[in-house]
């Protein structure tokens, strides 16, 4: 029979395996790292600058707007230049990494600098505008590959904004008769349009077009004001349009009139600086 010196020996021994196989559970921390993120494009032509701006993450919930505060570096300032407050601008064809650092917090960005692809920009709009109100004008560019409009990427300006304003979506509001120059730029290409204020008034409208149409069928009709001092004017894409029987026929926002598959008699209506005309369209 073993002795009770061993048998305690013995517990101690299997005490102790047992205690260093229990098992633990490891602590797990998460750890946020800051970065930079950047809005106001990545591809210039060259000569163009552009205004990037930086925002630091400070944490999975917090941002904050670092451009001013930030260091800012071009890898390759043959290419393009960074100021201190991050515009950049395009010295040559290539690519180069802009870096911004605030403290902790690092961000890079791949800028290219591409040849210029626009050749000429049109503003297409009305040349007279009515005081007090607005009209939307458009900027077509000539590129390489044919014309397009442009939606975006466009600076407009006012050339005497007491007279007309024009937004940067190039909605032109007319406040005081007199005559302004619109200038819109794209890729350091720009286009103007030369736009009269005037108060106009209206005496009549007169709507053309085929006014017969065939169920489901489409016909486009033309606006002609007639204003004050006896000149014509198109007016279509101006125009207020309403169809008063919406169930024989519709009409968009520029004058197309589409037919419904009930046979009948729609009046068609446009009105312009508070006059209105309208035209019977028949469905057959």
């Amino acid at each position: 029979m073993p002795s009770p010196s061993r048998l305690i020996a013995a517990g101690v021994l299997l005490c102790t395996a047992a205690c260093s196989s229990s098992p633990t559970t490891p602590s797990t921390t998460t750890t946020f790292t800051p970065s930079i993120s950047f809005t106001g494009g990545d591809t210039f032509t060259v000569g163009q600058a552009g205004q990037l701006v930086a925002i630091e993450r400070q944490s999975a919930t917090t941002s904050q707007d670092v451009t001013t505060t930030a260091s800012w570096q071009s890898s390759n300032p043959s290419v393009a230049t960074v100021s201190a407050t991050g515009l950049v601008t395009a010295m040559a064809l290539g690519s180069t990494i802009i870096t911004a650092t605030d403290q902790a917090a690092v961000g890079t960005l791949v800028v290219s600098v591409v040849p210029r692809t626009v050749s000429a920009l049109l503003v297409v709009g009305p040349t007279i505008v009515p005081t007090g109100q607005t009209s939307e004008l458009t900027a077509s560019a000539s590129t390489t590959s044919g014309k397009r409009v442009v939606t975006s990427g466009v600076t407009w300006q006012s050339s005497n904004p007491g007279v007309a304003t024009v937004s940067d979506a190039g909605i032109l509001t007319a406040i005081a008769p007199g005559t302004v120059v619109v200038t819109a730029s794209y890729q350091d290409v720009t286009g103007s349009l030369t736009v009269t204020v005037a108060d106009v008034t209206v005496s009549a409208i007169s709507l053309y077009g085929t006014t017969t149409v065939t169920r489901g069928g489409t016909t486009q009709l033309t606006a002609t004001a007639v204003l004050g001092d006896g000149s014509m004017r198109i007016v279509t894409n101006f125009a207020a349009w309403a169809s008063l029987n919406p169930d024989i026929a519709t009409v968009s926002a520029s004058g197309l009139v589409t037919t419904l598959s009930t046979a009948g008699t729609a009046t068609i209506s446009a009105t312009y600086l508070g006059t209105t005309g309208s035209v019977d369209i028949t469905v057959n």
